[in-house]
C-alpha cells in the first residue's frame, strides 16, 4: 500500500470525517492529539497537524494519510491508550469500508492487528473483522491453512477467550473453510466448534440458536467419521458426549444410535439395526453405505480375536458372514483394511490370524506400556553398568 506525503496537513479533514460527523468537538479532539506527546511521533513521520487548516480542503487519498497518522499515534501510546486508538481506527475503517478496496481494507486491518500487543483482546476483534472480509478480498487461502486449528488453540490461550467467543471465531473460520474447500481443516475446526458450543452450555439464546444452526454440520461431522471409524475412535467418542449431538435424538435418533454402535463396537446391535427397512432407507438417504459399515464392524470383531489358526466356520461366525458371501472374501477385505494380517489356507480350510491392530489404547494399557518401558530402561542400565565394570577389570 502506498501512502501520501503526510506534510499535507489538510488531509486531517478527511480523517475527522472518518471518525464521525465533523464538528467542533471533533476538531478539538484532533487538536488534543496534535498537542499531546504523540505530536513528537507525528513530526518524526513528517506530519505536523495544523487544526486550523483541516476545514479548507478535501482529498481522496486522505484515508491513507489518516491511517498512517493514526499508526504513529498508536505506536507511541501506552498499552491502554494504544488499544483504544487502534480500535477507534478499526471502527472508522469498518464504517467506511464501502469506499475502500477490499484488499486495501484487509491490509490496513492487518497492520492494526500487528500494532497491538500479542495478548491484547483487541486482536480478537480485528481478527474477526479480517475473517469476515477475507472471502470478499479473495484472501481465504491466506487465513486458512493446515496450521489453523493449532493456531486457534494458541489464540484461545493468548487472548483468554471464553467458550462463546471461541465458538464465534470458529464459526467465521468454518465459513471460510467451505469457501476454500479445505475438508481436512474444516473437519478439525468443526470438532472444535461443536466442543466450544458444548462448553458454553445453553444459558443464552445466542448459544441455543448456534446449536440449532449447527445441526446440519453436526450430522455431517458424524457421517464423516463412518468412513474411517478405526482412526476416528476418539472423535466419535467425543461427538457422542456433546450436547449438540444429544439434541439430535429428537430428529435423527437413528444417526445417534448408529454413532453409539460404532463407539461401542456393537456388531450385533448394528446387524439388528440394518434389518430394519426404515433404518436402511435412512442410511441410504444420508449416503451411509451399509456394506462399508459391515466391513468396519468385521474389522472390529477380527481385532478382538486372539492370534492363531481358525477354522473357516469359526471365522464365519465371528465375522457374521452370510451364506451369500464367502469367508475368503470377508478375510480379504480385512487384510485390505490394513488393520488385520491374515493368511488363507484353502487346502486345509484354515485362516491364520497373524496380527491385528488396536483401535484405542485404554488407561490400563498405557500404564502397562509404561511399566514395560521402565523395566526395559532398568535392563539397559544394568547392561551398561556391567560393561563399564568389565572394562575396569
Amino acid at each position: 500500500m502506498s501512502y501520501v506525503n503526510l506534510t499535507d496537513a489538510d488531509l486531517l479533514l478527511e480523517f475527522a470525517k472518518l471518525l464521525g460527523d465533523f464538528d467542533e468537538p471533533k476538531a478539538e479532539e484532533l487538536k488534543e492529539i496534535a498537542e499531546s506527546k504523540c505530536r513528537v511521533a507525528l513530526i518524526e513521520k513528517g506530519f505536523d497537524p495544523i487544526v486550523a487548516k483541516i476545514v479548507e480542503t478535501k482529498k481522496k487519498n486522505a484515508l491513507d494519510a489518516a491511517v498512517v497518522m493514526s499508526f504513529a499515534v498508536a505506536a507511541s501510546a501506552e498499552r491502554e491508550e494504544k488499544e483504544k486508538t487502534v480500535m477507534a481506527i478499526k471502527k472508522a475503517l469498518i464504517k467506511n469500508e464501502a469506499s475502500i478496496e477490499p484488499i486495501h481494507l484487509l491490509s490496513m486491518l492487518t497492520s492494526l492487528f500487528n500494532t497491538l500487543d500479542e495478548k491484547s483482546k483487541g486482536r480478537y476483534e480485528i481478527y474477526m473483522a479480517l475473517a469476515e472480509r477475507a472471502k470478499k478480498a479473495d484472501v481465504v487461502d491466506w487465513m486458512i491453512g493446515e496450521d489453523t486449528p493449532k493456531r486457534m488453540e494458541e489464540f484461545k490461550k493468548c487472548w483468554d477467550l471464553n467458550a462463546s467467543e471461541m465458538s464465534r471465531l470458529l464459526l467465521r473460520l468454518l465459513n471460510l473453510c467451505q469457501a476454500a474447500k479445505n475438508k481436512n481443516v474444516f473437519g478439525e475446526l468443526l470438532m472444535k466448534y461443536l466442543e466450544s458450543l458444548h462448553e458454553s452450555g445453553k444459558e443464552t439464546k445466542e448459544n441455543s440458536k448456534a446449536m440449532q444452526d449447527a445441526k446440519d454440520w453436526t450430522r455431517a461431522a458424524i457421517i464423516a467419521t463412518f468412513k474411517a471409524p478405526f482412526q476416528m475412535a476418539h472423535r466419535m467418542k467425543t461427538l457422542l458426549g456433546l450436547n449438540v449431538v444429544k439434541d439430535l435424538q429428537a430428529t435423527d435418533k437413528n444417526l445417534v444410535d448408529l454413532l453409539k454402535m460404532f463407539v461401542e463396537e456393537d456388531f450385533k446391535g448394528y446387524l439388528r439395526f440394518s434389518e430394519s427397512k426404515e433404518c436402511m432407507e435412512y442410511m441410504d438417504k444420508l449416503g451411509i453405505d451399509h456394506q462399508e459399515n459391515l466391513n468396519h464392524f468385521r474389522v472390529f470383531a477380527a481385532c478382538k480375536l486372539p492370534l492363531g489358526i481358525y477354522a473357516y466356520e469359526d471365522i464365519r461366525k465371528a465375522l457374521e458372514v452370510t451364506k451369500e458371501e464367502t469367508v475368503e472374501e470377508a478375510v480379504m477385505l480385512l487384510v485390505l483394511s490394513k488393520k488385520v494380517d491374515a493368511k488363507i489356507d484353502q487346502a486345509q480350510g484354515k485362516i491364520h490370524l497373524r496380527h491385528t491392530a488396536q483401535r484405542e489404547f485404554r488407561d490400563d494399557q498405557w500404564a502397562d506400556l509404561g511399566e514395560k518401558l521402565r523395566k526395559w530402561k532398568d535392563g539397559v542400565k544394568n547392561v551398561l553398568s556391567s560393561l563399564y565394570k568389565a572394562r575396569q577389570m
